[in-house]
């Protein structure tokens, strides 16, 4: 069995439909996955499966959101060893550690082109930083995200996908929920 880690965007945020976590991991159970919990956020999902790619997971529990709570919303799935992985990837090691609620990870089912990342680098107007490593972006805040201009509707546009983004506090909660 391997464990993953699965994201669902927007679910139980503003307008959607709400969601509690026991329906999240009773769900996830009866799709044969195993150990299902949730993370820090409801929408954050650890579990174990067998042989399914990430693809066919992300495919699996969007169909079964709605079907069961007719939600449509975008799944992003990472194995345990992309997630640490991508944790040791962070291009942004000192922000991290000095402030870990303005450095977020925005995470994408493919990686983006690299050309669309340099249009979203040339449509920052604040001092805000974006690297691109494998299917996620790492965004730099440093006046907050409230009032920025870099936006997930702004990237989503540039970069032609859907995103969902967690802070870096979030991301390491998550990498610790691998371990227990």
């Amino acid at each position: 069995m391997t464990v993953h880690i699965a994201l669902l965007r927007g679910v139980n945020a503003a307008g959607n439909r709400q969601v509690a976590a026991e329906e999240l991991t009773t769900l996830l159970t009866e799709l044969g996955h195993a150990d299902a919990r949730t993370g820090p956020k409801v929408g954050d999902l650890v579990f174990a499966s067998g042989g399914q790619t990430g693809a066919e997971l992300q495919t699996q529990i969007e169909t079964a959101l709605m079907d069961r709570f007719s939600l449509r919303t975008d799944v992003y799935v990472r194995t345990a060893d992309a997630w640490r992985a991508l944790v040791a990837a962070n291009p942004f090691p000192e922000f991290a550690a000095q402030d870990p609620g303005w450095l977020m990870t925005l995470f994408l089912k493919d990686a983006p082109d690299k050309k669309a990342v340099g249009a979203l680098r040339a449509a920052i107007r604040g001092r805000e930083q974006v690297r691109a490593e494998s299917r996620q972006l790492y965004a730099v805040y440093p006046d907050g995200v409230g009032g920025s201009k870099l936006t997930n509707s702004l990237v989503e546009k540039t970069l032609g996908a859907r995103i969902t983004g967690r802070n870096w506090t979030t991301v390491l909660a998550l990498e610790a929920m691998l371990d227990g």
